[in-house]
């Protein structure tokens, strides 16, 4: 299993997540809305769980706030080079995974959801993923799945989306549609 084989980040709590994924942008005269960057700069760091597409994005991230991330199936052979797939983190009592949610190591066809479970279930309490574009905060086999949905790209949404994550002594999820 991959997830078992990564190290494992501390957090200190408390702290607030700023967590995006799917944001699909190439170039920079296209940016997320300004009501998604003013969350993002009340947040200790940033999540960002796949498709980013481009470094600079996470240049302009971390201007606003530390970032974390993970490779998406459409980042650039720059970030697919220098990204993992998923990683690992531990904020007090909680066990935090991320992992953008297509299967690159397979060519078995599974959904984000069935992707995130084999990786993560097991490994983790609370798993961020991405990849679907469809938010969502729910428990899935004991596994706790939060998926942020898409800040820029809602596909098969009516509307764009992020979350907000506060971890003290519970994890509390936030989805914010706009």
């Amino acid at each position: 299993m991959l997830a078992s084989s990564l190290p494992v980040e501390p957090l200190t709590v408390p702290v607030r997540i700023g967590v995006i994924a799917d944001t699909h942008l190439n170039a920079p005269n296209r940016w997320m809305r300004p009501e998604v960057l003013a969350a993002l700069e009340d947040c200790d760091m940033i999540f960002h769980v796949g498709d980013i597409n481009r470094e600079w994005v996470l240049e302009r991230l971390r201007e606003i706030a530390p970032v974390h991330a993970v490779v998406g199936n459409n980042d650039d052979e720059e970030l697919q080079a220098t990204l993992p797939v998923a990683r690992l983190f531990k904020a007090g009592e909680h066990r935090i995974g991320l992992i953008h949610g297509h299967a690159p190591h397979t060519r078995k066809r599974q959904t984000a959801i069935q992707v995130t479970l084999e990786y993560l279930r097991g490994q983790v309490d609370c798993a961020i993923y991405g990849h679907s574009h469809k938010p969502e905060d729910s428990i899935r086999d004991g596994l706790r799945m939060v998926n942020p949905g898409s800040a820029t790209w809602p596909r098969w949404e009516r509307q764009p989306s992020y979350a907000i994550i506060n971890i003290a002594e519970n994890i509390d999820v936030r989805i914010v549609r706009f």
